[in-house]
């Protein structure tokens, strides 16, 4: 392998780290900020992109919140959710959100969602613990 190779795979590698970093503390900012004026309301699942074609496991589940007569519509990652597990679509879940940025949301469906934000998980809830990882 030349040179000019190596420094060019050590360049890549930490161009991908670094915008790893940089994309984990952005939403550890995210959650400073809501865990800072917390506000809750209820989401519902509008839609999702399976993204099993691309090995991965998992989806983007879409959701949509309204906060003072506006509609806010965002997405959030879960793994092991597979196509037939479509059991979520038009269910509503507890959201939480930043009062002074309601753009700033996360949806809260596993126990490790609610203790993010030092919340209790409803029991009604608990059964999909496991179904999404």
């Amino acid at each position: 392998m030349s040179k000019k190779l190596k420094v060019a795979i050590i360049v890549a590698i930490t161009i991908i780290a670094v915008c790893g970093f940089v994309g984990f503390a952005g939403k550890a900012k995210d959650v400073k900020k809501i865990k800072a004026n917390p506000k809750q309301t209820i989401a519902t699942i509008v839609e999702f992109d399976n993204l099993q074609e691309y090995n991965t496991n998992g989806c983007w589940i879409y959701y949509e919140y309204t906060v003072s007569a506006k509609k806010y519509k965002h997405c959030q990652k879960y793994h092991g959710w597979k196509k037939e597990d479509n059991y979520f679509l038009k269910r509503s879940f507890p959201l939480v959100y930043c009062a002074e940025d309601p753009d700033l949301s996360r949806l809260l469906i596993i126990e490790e969602e609610f203790k993010t934000f030092g919340l209790i998980q409803p029991d009604s809830l608990k059964k999909y613990n496991g179904r999404i990882l």
